[in-house]
């Protein structure tokens, strides 16, 4: 299927009216696979995390060990629906079951059962209610677990989705680029960094499928690699992106334009002189260099309001080695990400504004083409 490509910008509406932001939190988030994170988050049974979606506050939490290995299957949790699970993974609404009460505050822990705070019904990893004081013999438990949310596992990263009737999760699997190569599954990280920028969460993606704002936003990284480099598209139906060259001398994106680590063992000839940049749809941009991956996971907050948490990720032994040093690299992309932020939120006040009358893409912006004839279609615009 040849995607849509939208013919010029989006109306500024679409990132400044709440009405709009909610809409895309029903229509979007709440009915495609979300990336919640990465897999070590939830490393151990009974690690678990929560997470913002569409409005809705969801429990992702590790049941049992396992090798990580990207597969699903489906288990029940008590209640007669069934819970998405895979790799020993599972989540849920944080919602108590008597009477709405949220569950768990914390962003992240570890716990063996789960207990509201209201009236202490408590539930097991696997969503089963396990406790219910005085609820009485009659009451019956194994109808009364927490709401599944389904929940898979693919390159390394756990992914969630409200929609019980959405395409699989290997379904979308199939359409996105083969990122084998760069053995994202089994990547530590080596550094993290949470943002909040003053700008719609499609500013942020549009800025990212991009590089023609280069030269003029990043000139430190543009003397790694030429803005001109750009434009390369790759497409399928959940993602859009594709390769930048390095500029010559220059090997990896690095403060210095030269790599201080060993290459991931499994790239390609033509990796080592190139970046991949995908976004895969709808909160996931990731960066793959020859020695390390860079991504950054978008939590829409408001309209003019967007968290970005950013991970710098690297072969586990190469982290492990004496002298292990990510700076240059985290250094590069903090400076990247912060001219980023700045020039997203002074697009933020211009679509804003009533003299905001978007004209023409420019030929290397179209990867935003793509991404905005994504957007316009599953907002049925």
């Amino acid at each position: 299927m040849i995607p849509r490509k939208a013919l010029r910008p989006l109306d500024g509406r679409l990132y400044t009216d709440p009405d709009v932001f909610d809409e895309e939190m029903e229509r979007i988030f709440s009915r495609t696979w979300v990336c919640g994170g990465r897999l070590e988050e939830l490393d151990e049974p009974g690690s678990f995390v929560t997470r913002e979606i569409g409005g809705e506050s969801v429990i992702a939490v590790r049941t049992a060990a396992d090798d990580h290995a990207d597969n699903a299957a489906a288990v029940s949790n008590g209640n007669g629906a069934a819970a998405a699970a895979a790799n020993g993974l599972a989540a849920f609404f944080n919602v108590c079951r008597h009477r709405g009460s949220r569950v768990v505050d914390e962003c992240a822990g570890r716990t063996k059962v789960f207990q509201c705070p209201y009236h202490a019904w408590t539930y097991g990893l696997d969503g089963r209610l396990v406790g219910a004081p005085h609820m009485g013999d009659d009451f019956n438990a194994k109808s009364a677990g927490l709401v599944p949310v389904r929940i898979g596992a693919l390159n390394g990263f756990f992914y969630l989705s409200l929609a019980d009737d959405g395409p699989p999760l290997a379904e979308v699997a199939a359409d996105l680029p083969d990122l084998s190569r760069f053995t994202p599954d089994r990547l530590v990280r080596g550094d993290r960094h949470e943002y909040e920028a003053q700008a719609n969460w499609k500013i942020l993606c549009e800025n990212y499928n991009e590089c023609y704002h280069c030269a003029v936003v990043h000139p430190e990284l543009n003397r790694v690699s030429d803005y001109r480099n750009g434009g390369n598209l790759e497409t399928g139906r959940f993602f859009v992106g594709g390769p930048m060259t390095l500029n010559d001398g220059c090997n990896s994106m690095t403060t210095t334009g030269r790599s201080n680590r060993p290459d991931l063992p499994a790239i390609d000839v033509a990796d080592r002189t190139s970046v991949q940049y995908f976004h895969l749809y709808p909160n996931l941009l990731i960066s793959l260099h020859r020695d390390y991956v860079v991504t950054h996971t978008l939590w829409p907050i408001a309209a003019d309001r967007t968290r970005i948490v950013c991970e710098w990720l690297f072969d586990p032994d190469t982290a492990a080695s004496p002298g292990f040093d990510p700076s240059d690299a985290v250094d590069f992309w903090h400076l990247v990400n912060s001219q980023d932020w700045d020039i997203c939120a002074r697009t933020q006040l211009g679509v804003a504004s009533r003299g905001y009358r978007p004209t023409a893409f420019e030929e290397s912006e179209a990867c935003i083409q793509v991404f905005d004839g994504w957007y316009l279609d599953q907002m049925g615009l």
